[in-house]
């Protein structure tokens, strides 16, 4: 049990921690969902979880970087060196924006029967570009080189997600209309995240690792790894990520709990 003294870390390598153009992307595609959905069902839900999304997540990758609990030194964007605010922006965008865009894309779908084979295909084409964006990483920079090192037992990150977990589970059982919504977009960034999570480990970019009384690294045992990714997976994206929509809900930008309003696209 020395990796609790010592502590957990997520670790990236420099395809997914130090190179940003992916982030570009799958930016670009969430982008591309809102405009859709603007266009067919005449609303803006897609667009307010987006800005919420990548403002609150921008300001998150901040605070992990000032309290040091993110540690990545390098962050290169199309080869070159990138602003560290800009970094923060597309991590938002693209980790936390894009995933909750493609979850109520997808879980509004999937609601709707005439509506599910459209949903499906929508799902199958994002884990096909996932598995594409982590195919690529392999092509551009050497595997194994650490770029990305973050303490999944720091302190002040889990008070804060401790408290996205309560707003979130209030939210489920205050705002019963929205519930269909909620629990099936929590479904779809579920079965995502951990689709991305497998590709990751399968081509070693991402993996775990606990501190050591000496003050380095090592391996973590398959135990603490599964738990580490478990943990990566169910809090830190699909529980934290729900809070995005809530505060839509709950601010008023978002007054329609149905799934579809106009048709089934």
């Amino acid at each position: 049990m020395d990796w609790i003294e010592h502590g957990v870390f997520m670790v990236r390598d420099a395809g997914f921690g130090r190179d940003f153009t992916s982030k570009v992307l799958v930016s670009l595609i969430a982008l591309g969902i809102i405009a859709w959905d603007v266009r067919k069902q005449r609303r803006w839900d897609y667009a307010w979880v987006f800005v919420i999304a990548s403002v609150l997540w921008a300001m998150a990758e901040l605070f992990l970087s000032v309290q040091g609990i993110r540690d990545m030194p390098e962050r290169l964007l199309f080869g070159s060196p990138m602003p560290l605010w800009a970094s923060y922006v597309l991590q938002g965008t693209a980790e936390a924006a894009f995933v909750v865009v493609l979850g109520l894309a997808v879980g509004d779908r999937l609601l709707v029967p005439a509506a599910r084979r459209s949903a499906m295909a929508w799902f199958v084409a994002a884990c096909a570009l996932t598995v594409a964006a982590v195919w690529r990483s392999g092509l551009v920079v050497e595997r194994g080189v650490v770029a990305s090192r973050r303490d999944l037992l720091a302190p002040s990150a889990l008070i804060t997600l401790a408290v996205l977990t309560l707003v979130a589970a209030w939210f489920v059982w205050r705002w019963v209309a929205w519930r269909p919504r909620t629990m099936a977009m929590a479904g779809v960034m579920l079965v995502f995240s951990t689709i991305w999570t497998i590709a990751q480990v399968w081509v070693g970019g991402r993996w775990i690792e606990v501190g050591t009384a000496a003050g380095g690294y090592a391996a973590a045992s398959p135990v603490v790894t599964f738990g580490g990714l478990a943990f990566d997976v169910v809090v830190e994206i699909v529980l934290a990520y729900v809070p995005f929509f809530a505060l839509a809900v709950m601010v008023g930008a978002l007054t329609d709990p149905r799934p579809l309003t106009r048709g089934a696209l």
